[in-house]
């Protein structure tokens, strides 16, 4: 035997041999390489609040990560809701924070220190905001007892427990402020019963009479009478007012209080209750409803609306349950209620010349609704402004495009609508952002908020999209109508964000002289607010934020710019490691993608990036590798687009291989990569990507897929953005499968999931059904399944654990030639590392 065939030999068995000492060492959690880990350590971005009177900002410091054994305490998953019954809180809480600093905006001197609102050992907020007068910051105090509505006085600098029994935040950490600022709303926690002795144990029984509910597939829903008892149980609350002294005035009795809201003048409050009986087909907030409206003294005035099930909503993108919809109070009113109603039935597939109806309803309430305009789309937004105006988003799905519209609701109107703009919905380069808003008044009062005429314009902005990358803006747009799409009526620009930096408007402190709070940062910069007078150009360093990591000063990132065989334009953000030069050769690369559907070639091409940004390192994304040696392709354009009258998905998988091909074509053509050495990754739809294009292809050396879903026969009505059901498109369902051509998935493919994936239609299932398929067709696979964890992976030990798999999977697949594109680089006499399996 020569010398190189004992060398192949022994290198093939200390690659076998790692395979399985590090198999044998999964069955605990590991920590990454310490630059990864740095990652995972490192302080998260603040989040602001400004009191309404711009005197104040408060700077919000997020916690980092949750521990396991935060995500591993007793929870119930009842109706697609998640709570611990003991906290009566969600047991999976996406914002809280650990401190919060107030920064006086009318007294900035050199010297001047924010104030900190001192928290007990142990309790985190959420839900922080300013009363509606500016006088006082609220919280929500989080602690293993539950959660408490807190009270922090500004000028007195003290804070005080608003509430002596224990709120009910089961269906969200709700409360709302009384617009004169004198107390909040709130849901209190009734006698909880045992729900086990409530119900006798029988037989589990569900009926269909003929009426269609194609509704997609949701996890932890009811299931048996015993859970609807255990949900009614847990969820069923005391909405009252509690004064800022402690009183406590009950708004009607218990009940399952899903929403509420408040009128203007305070007078009314519209609540929103979950009715019996409950639905096995879909989550909570698709239950039926009754709406119900109460005077601020708590009495019930009337039963405003009862809704239907959203269980029997027709199919289609634009479809909608029958009845009243959006129903709320027109901030630029006192009293004034307004909501939509559907023309067609609910049923996008009917044609009809109006497909909505917007309605109001003031006080007493005692008379008919009065129309106040129809629209040819759906209505999904309605925003109200100052001079009885209002903007009205339309939507049509199945084109992709969206319209806003200006309504003139005064007496003397004619209901007809104004087109301010019309685009893709995905289309960037036109997003006009978000519109100025101030508090409404009447008669000295304030109202709700409002979004501001200011020389009868409009004034927005955004984050300024462009082949050449971001430039923020500041704008305002004349509310005239304008012929055509796409644009909007002839806008003045009233600040730009430098073209050195990346600088973004995060409020607009003053109007005369204008005066904004904006981000700033750079490549080497991480992002910090500046109070900036924009004529002057005067400005002053409020917030910075100081994380930088070691491992990653003098990363490189630039856009590239490539097509597909078809012209299609398409981009990527190429991330390179410190130091590389091009006469190093190529490296090994992890490319990571989502792909998203277009009816529009030219939307699809759009880029969104800015080489201003700063080198922010995120553990979900890819860019943390580059400190182990590879180059990261990041954020690569994969659009499935179905112009005309042809559907994205009827060539989803000719077009997913035609966008990775030109991916790779162009990273080889710049010698960054080999083609030998190349990895795709993905997480939720973009894990669906990574295992069809593993399946039907041979450009990747191995696979990384992240909470996925890979057979659709078991999403039978509809995936994504794909409205049609199994019987209308089977082979489409099979052929979209990776599941279905599990035996040409013939790369090493780790696939990883949360064991409680809520999100609809990845099952955990659908990993675990992919990987027997994988090993009983001998080909290669790691299955890692996180305890406790759903959708996307929360706690600080999974998070470790899952760098630490990419990492080994990575070193072993692209570092390691002999092991890079599976048996085809063996011999027959050779051992056939296929058959290598991980458990």
């Amino acid at each position: 035997m020569s010398r190189n065939s004992l060398l192949m030999y022994a290198l093939i068995a200390i690659s076998l041999l790692l395979f399985f000492s590090s198999n044998a060492m999964s069955n605990s959690y590991q920590l990454p390489s310490q630059a990864l880990q740095d990652v995972v350590e490192q302080t998260k971005n603040v989040s602001t609040r400004l009191s309404r009177d711009k005197q104040w900002l408060a700077i919000l410091t997020p916690r980092k990560h949750l521990s396991i054994e935060t995500l591993a305490q007793n929870e119930l998953k009842l109706a697609g809701l998640r709570a611990s019954p003991e906290q009566l809180i969600p047991s999976r809480i996406k914002y809280s924070y650990l401190s919060v600093e107030l920064i006086n905006l009318s007294q900035l001197t050199a010297d001047a220190k924010p104030i900190t609102i001192p928290l007990p050992s142990g309790m985190q907020m959420t839900n922080v905001s300013f009363s509606p007068n500016s006088q006082y910051l609220s919280y929500m105090g989080l602690t293993e007892q539950g959660a408490d509505l807190f009270i922090y006085d500004l000028v007195k600098q003290q804070s005080h427990k608003l509430n002596s029994t224990k709120l009910n935040a089961t269906l969200g950490l709700k409360y709302i402020w009384k617009n004169d600022s004198k107390g909040v709303f709130t849901n209190l926690a009734t006698p909880v019963f045992t729900a086990k002795e409530q119900v006798a144990i029988a037989p589990y029984i569900s009926e269909t009479y003929g009426k269609k509910a194609p509704r997609r597939t949701y996890q932890d829903l009811l299931k048996t009478p015993q859970d609807e008892a255990e949900f009614a149980a847990l969820t069923t609350s005391q909405l009252a007012f509690i004064s800022l002294n402690g009183d406590v005035q009950p708004i009607g009795g218990p009940a399952i209080n899903i929403s509420y809201s408040l009128s203007p003048n305070d007078k009314y409050l519209v609540v929103n209750r979950i009715a019996a009986p409950f639905s096995y087909m879909v989550k909570y907030y698709d239950f039926a409803q009754s709406v119900e409206l109460f005077s601020h003294t708590g009495d019930k005035l009337k039963t405003l609306a009862q809704l239907e099930s959203s269980e029997y909503r027709p199919p289609g993108s634009d479809s909608v349950r029958q009845g009243p919809r959006m129903i709320h109070w027109r901030s630029d009113k006192p009293d004034t209620l307004a909501f939509v109603q559907a023309l067609d039935k609910g049923d996008s597939r009917i044609k009809v010349a109006y497909r909505d109806q917007l309605l109001q309803l003031k006080a007493p309430f005692n008379q008919k609704p009065v129309p106040l305009t129809k629209t040819p789309w759906r209505i999904s937004k309605i925003e109200w402004g100052e001079q009885d105006t209002a903007l009205i988003t339309e939507r049509q799905s199945d084109k992709k495009q969206m319209r806003v519209s200006l309504l003139d609701t005064s007496p003397s109107s004619d209901q007809q609508l104004s087109t301010w703009y019309q685009k893709a919905i995905r289309d960037t380069y036109n997003a006009p952002g978000s519109l100025y808003r101030q508090n409404a008044k009447l008669n000295g009062k304030h109202l709700g908020r409002v979004f501001k005429l200011y020389n009868n314009q409009l004034l927005h902005y955004g984050l300024g999209a462009s082949p050449q990358g971001y430039q923020p803006f500041l704008k305002s747009s004349p509310l005239a109508s304008i012929e055509g799409e796409q644009n909007i009526a002839k806008p003045s620009t009233l600040w730009l964000s430098s073209k050195e930096q990346l600088e973004r408007v995060k409020y607009i402190v003053k109007l005369e002289p204008l005066t904004l709070i904006i981000s700033r940062q750079s490549p080497d910069t991480p992002s910090h607010l500046v109070m900036l007078e924009v004529e002057s150009g005067n400005e002053q360093l409020l917030y910075q934020n100081s994380h930088q990591l070691e491992a990653y000063q003098g990363m490189t990132r630039q856009l590239v710019n490539f097509k597909r065989d078809d012209g299609l334009p398409l981009s990527g953000v190429l991330y390179l490691p410190a130091g590389y030069r091009a006469e190093d050769g190529p490296l090994p690369v992890l490319m990571w993608a989502y792909p998203r559907e277009f009816k529009n070639a030219e939307v699809a091409s759009q880029v969104n990036y800015s080489p201003n940004q700063y080198n922010q390192i995120s553990t979900k994304g890819p860019v943390a590798y580059t400190a182990k040696g590879f180059a990261i392709f990041d954020k690569v354009a994969m659009p499935i687009v179905g112009e005309g009258n042809n559907k994205p998905n009827d060539s989803f998988r000719r077009q997913l291989v035609a966008n990775a091909s030109a991916a790779i074509d162009t990273l080889v053509e710049m010698g960054v990569a080999d083609r030998e050495r190349i990895a795709i990754g993905g997480h939720s739809y973009g894990a669906f990507m990574v295992a069809n294009l593993l399946a039907h292809s041979d450009l990747f050396a191995a696979g990384i897929a992240r909470s996925g879903a890979y057979n659709r026969t078991l999403t039978p009505f509809g995936f994504q953005h794909e409205k049609r059901n199994f019987w209308e498109a089977p082979s489409l369902y099979q052929q979209m499968s990776p599941f279905t051509h599990a035996d040409k998935i013939d790369e090493p493919l780790l696939l990883m999931h949360g064991e409680m994936d809520s999100n609809s239609g990845t099952y955990p299932m659908q990993s675990a059904r992919l990987f027997k398929a994988i090993r009983g067709l001998g080909g290669q696979a790691r299955l890692v399944t996180f305890p406790y964890e759903s959708h996307s992976y929360k706690a600080k030990e999974s998070i470790m654990h899952m760098l630490w798999e990419q990492e080994n999977w990575l070193e072993r697949y692209l570092k390691s030639p002999t092991l890079a594109r599976g048996s085809a680089h063996f011999s027959p006499s050779q051992p056939d590392k296929s058959k290598v399996t991980f458990h």
